[in-house]
């Protein structure tokens, strides 16, 4: 108890990036208090956790913020491996209602065979919260546009925020507050804005606001890469004073019982 690990399967965003395979769109996997927990599987995770040696049919969860293909793509091969190629009636599948249904622009995530195969579905407003065993996984509001985007907060004996897609908006830092760590989707770098996505302004902003002790950015769009992610993470650092990393794909980032340790030491 009281150690976490979070390895990133990828780290671009975006239609582009996600077209070309600038970096890989795999998401990130937590695995905390004996949980293991898939979060955003986009395109290519079932490759990528065989590229970065992380074994999917351990999972007990998968979280999925919104529809978007780089975010959801692989979620129903993924189902498959946590239930161990449909063997087993395992695990637990978190998201918002287009889990079940789609709407006017998308299908549904999950088809009626993929979404009767894990123990158990939850579809979540934002403010609600939903337990993966020992973890309790609350979902929060973002700024998306219209498409309905959740961040969320991971509570066990680490406390992880992810802030989703979005720009920020006034009032989000609340819903971090007492983050270990702070997990934020950066698509566009200083002097560049795009509607309804996060840039690395907005990142400083929310994380001045909420101080966690560990920030780190993800889903970099092509004008974040060609910019030098490791560049702006940096700079966000020397604003806030707080330890930041631009994630790299395959990355680990593991967090001790003893936090006086320091943090640098777990970021590998």
């Amino acid at each position: 108890m009281g150690k976490m690990k979070i390895t990133f399967l990828g780290t671009a965003g975006g239609r582009i990036a996600m077209m070309i395979q600038a970096r890989g769109t795999g998401g990130f996997v937590i695995e905390m208090d004996g949980e293991t927990i898939h979060v955003d599987p986009g395109p290519g995770s079932l490759v990528r956790a065989k590229e970065h040696h992380v074994n999917l049919r351990k999972l007990t969860g998968i979280v999925i913020s919104h529809g978007h293909p780089d975010h959801s793509t692989d979620a129903e091969v993924v189902i498959e491996s946590m239930t161990n190629g449909t063997r087993e009636k395992k695990g637990t599948v978190i998201g918002n209602k287009h889990l079940m249904e789609g709407n006017e622009k998308h299908r549904r995530i999950l088809s009626p065979f993929h979404a009767d195969l894990p123990e158990r579905i939850e579809t979540l407003k934002a403010g609600e919260s939903a337990n993966i065993g020992k973890v309790k996984v609350t979902a929060v509001p973002t700024n998306h546009g219209d498409d309905d985007c959740y961040g969320f907060v991971f509570e066990g004996s680490k406390k992880i925020g992810y802030a989703g897609d979005g720009e920020y908006y006034e009032g989000q830092e609340k819903h971090f507050q007492g983050c270990d760590v702070l997990i934020l989707n950066v698509l566009r770098p200083r002097g560049n804005k795009w509607p309804h996505h996060m840039n690395s302004p907005g990142a400083k902003k929310l994380i001045s606001l909420t101080k966690p002790k560990l920030a780190i950015l993800t889903a970099f769009g092509m004008y974040m890469i060609r910019n030098n992610p490791f560049t702006e993470a940096k700079w966000i650092e020397e604003e806030t004073g707080i330890q930041t990393i631009a994630a790299r794909d395959g990355q680990i980032i593991e967090l001790g019982k003893n936090d006086s340790d320091g943090l640098k030491k777990w970021v590998k």
